[in-house]
């Protein structure tokens, strides 16, 4: 990258970054979406916004999915965190590094109005902790961010490996309903304006855009590229700075018409890699 596109990059990272922590109830929320390959710190880059988003704004609830309780095991979020299960869900946890099951506290839910009313914007969840969900099926998470649309409130959901919520082809999941993944996938196209409008911001990641629904694409703000990305066809962001990207930085682009390079700080676990088992 030569010193002058540097430069138009900076003239238009810090406009971009405003948006991103911008909270306009006229506007509404935003989707914003983390692509990379394994290891080039897309977790990382997820719990580096929560942690921004919680430290900025003090009373508005965050949620947090993954599979790996990446909460705990990177050490970012500290003991700031609670995790709740969905009755009817059997978890366990179990380190991979050492063997054996860990003991990790949750509080079971038996409907999304218990674990944040939509009359009052209370419920289980807490305010200044990540509150990590576990559903006994993924595309229940579309139907939390339809119940956080009419809930009182800011919230925030981030996700990690949106492709198991809302995956391009569903038939090729084995022991799912192939019409019900898809009515999901319509129904989060149909009601994401509105998502948005009801002060809602879903960040998320993905290995690759092409494991995604295309409805789902269609929704996205903000593009987070990180080292080894494949930058859309769509995008002004040439291939080659996504490759020479370094860890903990990443280029951001904004509805194909705006882009910005901005840092992040890149966490490597600490603590012991966690499995998620749901049985």
């Amino acid at each position: 990258m030569t010193k002058s596109e540097e430069s138009k990059l900076k003239t238009k990272t810090k406009e971009i970054l405003k948006r991103r922590i911008l909270r306009n109830n006229a506007i509404g929320g935003y989707i914003s979406l983390t692509v990379g390959p394994p290891g080039c710190g897309k977790t990382s880059h997820l719990l580096y916004e929560a942690q921004l988003f919680m430290d900025t704004y003090p009373n508005e609830i965050v949620f947090f999915r993954d599979s790996t309780m990446s909460a705990a095991q990177f050490n970012r979020i500290g003991k700031n965190y609670k995790v709740f299960v969905e009755e009817g869900c059997k978890i366990r946890f179990r380190d991979l590094q050492h063997g054996g099951s860990i003991n990790i506290p949750y509080q079971s839910f038996s409907c999304l109005d218990e674990l944040i009313s939509q009359d009052t914007g209370k419920g289980l969840v807490k305010k200044q902790f990540l509150n990590v969900v576990f559903f006994k099926d993924d595309y229940r998470w579309i139907d939390l961010l339809c119940h956080l649309r009419n809930t009182i409130g800011w919230q925030s959901v981030f996700v990690d490996e949106i492709e198991d919520i809302i995956p391009l082809n569903p038939s090729k999941r084995e022991g799912e309903n192939k019409n019900t993944r898809n009515e999901k996938n319509i129904q989060f196209s149909n009601e994401s304006k509105q998502i948005r409008k009801g002060l809602v911001n879903m960040c998320c990641n993905t290995q690759a855009e092409d494991e995604i629904d295309w409805r789902f694409k269609r929704k996205l703000n903000f593009t987070v590229y990180l080292r080894g990305a494949r930058v859309s066809r769509k995008s002004r962001i040439y291939q080659a700075w996504v490759d020479k990207l370094e860890i903990g930085k990443c280029i951001i682009d904004y509805e194909y018409r705006m882009y910005g390079k901005s840092n992040f700080r890149s966490y490597p676990p600490k603590n012991p890699i966690f499995e998620v088992i749901i049985d």
